[in-house]
């Protein structure tokens, strides 16, 4: 028979370890909470910014700081309407979804008086069609396009000309390719090609549009934004399109890859700093900013991930040889601006676009 110590022994060592699992399941959740106002969320790309400068933030200015990232644009804007912009302090994003979100009252303006960095931010960055003023974003990072050559492969035959041809000029091109896989921007290029500038276009011109693309296809090992170096590296493609921030460092590694600009269009593409209108807490976001702008912290990411800085004082950018025909178009001393890429197509043109084009054989 179990005497009355040993059942409240029992019942004691029962509690313990429930404790022990109620501590163990709920603290995190506890901290989140107690720790939620002296944290900020924040969703980017990945690769602006290097994970141990996020850490060397936190530990210097005692905010948490909750990083996200997402897949693309599209996705982003679905869940900032979702709800109307609540959950994130400071998002990266392209320029059209800036556009966008301003459109739909869903950003806070900018303190640029709470900025220490604003000045030093390259004019070539400022003052598109997608914020004007920039009254609510600041420019992040940027890229331009250009095609990743195999030179091995041309070794014995004739190099095509660095043109958009390179990829739309389907009766000229007998070599596997790898291009971009954000649809909006490769139909852009698309409409660029067949109508010498990228616009707005009717139903006849979608399908010629899509025509190119589904033939295109046939050409086509894969479509990807960050893996165009190794399509190369691998032999598996003789060309790809691909942005400038992510070959650099193979252009250093490989002396039998080539990069060139297209010679018939150069189009800048900036990613923005935005702030969502229903954060609350600005004075935080802000000293992030402040510290992701310094440029010692630029330097680190422009070595470490795939960012190129928007200061007119990087100089480690600028005075970078495998960059040197890109940083040319943008350098703070040069007056001619390049032209950005600019949406033009809308969702039910670019959904019927793609769906097509993935559904091709």
């Amino acid at each position: 028979m179990v005497s009355v110590q040993s059942f409240f022994k029992s019942i004691g060592i029962c509690l313990f370890w429930i404790a022990v699992v109620f501590v163990f399941l709920y603290t995190p959740r506890f901290l989140q909470v107690t720790n939620a106002d002296h944290s900020i969320n924040v969703c980017m790309w990945p690769g602006v910014v290097d994970p141990k400068i996020i850490s060397a933030f936190e530990k210097e200015s005692g905010i948490k700081v909750n990083l996200s990232s997402f897949d693309g644009n599209e996705e982003l804007l679905v869940k900032l309407f979702a709800t109307k912009g609540r959950g994130y302090d400071l998002i990266v994003t392209s320029d059209y979804c800036i556009e966008t979100l301003i459109n739909n009252n869903l950003l806070k303006k900018i303190d640029k008086k709470k900025l220490n960095f604003w000045s030093a931010i390259n004019p070539h960055f400022l003052g598109y069609y997608f914020d004007p003023k920039n009254e609510y974003s600041i420019p992040s990072d940027w890229y331009v396009l250009g095609f990743g050559i195999q030179k091995n492969y041309f070794k014995n035959k004739k190099l095509p000309l660095p043109r958009w041809s390179c990829i739309f000029d389907l009766d000229h091109i007998n070599y596997r390719m790898g291009v971009i896989n954000d649809s909006r921007e490769l139909a852009g290029l698309a409409i660029h090609y067949l109508y010498g500038e990228v616009r707005l276009i009717n139903d006849k011109e979608v399908k010629e549009v899509t025509d190119l693309l589904c033939r295109q296809k046939k050409n086509i090992e894969a479509y990807t934004d960050l893996r165009g170096d190794f399509l190369l590296k691998s032999g598996n493609c003789a060309l790809v399109l691909v942005a400038n921030n992510f070959i650099w460092r193979t252009l250093e590694e490989d002396d039998s890859i080539g990069f060139y600009l297209p010679e018939d269009g150069v189009f800048l593409n900036i990613e923005n700093f935005a702030i969502p209108k229903p954060s609350e807490k600005t004075d935080m976001t802000y000293e992030l900013l402040n510290y992701l702008f310094k440029l010692d912290v630029q330097e680190h990411n422009f070595n470490n991930d795939s960012f190129l800085s928007v200061r007119k004082d990087a100089t480690f950018m600028y005075e970078n040889p495998y960059l040197a025909s890109s940083v040319a178009l943008i350098d703070p001393n040069n007056p001619q601006r390049l032209p950005i890429f600019h949406n033009k197509l809308t969702d039910d043109q670019i959904n019927n676009i793609w769906l097509t084009v993935k559904g091709t054989n």
